[in-house]
């Protein structure tokens, strides 16, 4: 599959994980790998077991967890289904937790966030997310197209609580932000 094509497949699985309304999640959000490839269909993407296990699997791409039995897989984090309760299984440690977490947003969302002081808000999803890494932060409020506003947010000064859904991300999570805690900082050149 070339890369183009893996990129696409990552894209479909992750909306399939988080947000589609025609398949069946459990309550932690696992489907089988059959019933991700039959989805993937309906939307004329075509791929094997094996596609989306490479895609899911350990050597795949890090916002997915494959299944110990390896039939099932799931999303970290990102999900808009209420039905599905994700664990903050790595709440933060004051004295081991980065300094500061960064999250990206279009800059159309400034108003919101940061005039009307609504703060950072999952929306539709469950959780806000924050990235250890600026350039990762940076990499995902790209993804619309629109210029972007980089937020720097001191970790110790978040009143929610803060986990990972696994102690391998560098992905953290937290139900809200306040505005007074966003510090905008300029967006960092890209390094690649």
């Amino acid at each position: 599959m070339s890369r183009n094509n893996s990129q696409r497949l990552g894209g479909a699985i992750a909306f399939i994980l988080r947000h589609a309304t025609d398949v069946e999640l459990d309550s932690v959000g696992w489907l089988p790998l059959t019933d991700i490839v039959t989805r993937l269909a309906v939307d004329d993407i075509e791929a094997t077991v094996d596609d989306v296990l490479r895609e899911v699997g350990p050597d795949g791409n890090d916002r997915f967890e494959l299944s110990i039995d390896g039939t099932r897989a799931r999303a970290f984090y990102g999900h808009s289904n209420p039905n599905v309760h994700i664990d903050l299984i790595d709440l933060i440690d004051l004295n081991t937790a980065p300094q500061y977490l960064y999250h990206a947003t279009p800059e159309y969302n400034l108003d919101a966030i940061l005039d009307r002081k609504e703060g950072l808000l999952p929306q539709k999803r469950l959780y806000v997310h924050m990235h250890e890494d600026p350039m990762a932060a940076v990499k995902v409020g790209k993804r619309r197209n629109a210029p972007i506003a980089l937020f720097e947010i001191e970790t110790k000064a978040l009143p929610e609580p803060v986990g990972r859904t696994s102690p391998d991300s560098a992905v953290w999570l937290t139900t809200y932000v306040p505005s007074k805690l966003l510090w905008k900082i300029a967006v960092p050149e890209d390094r690649g």
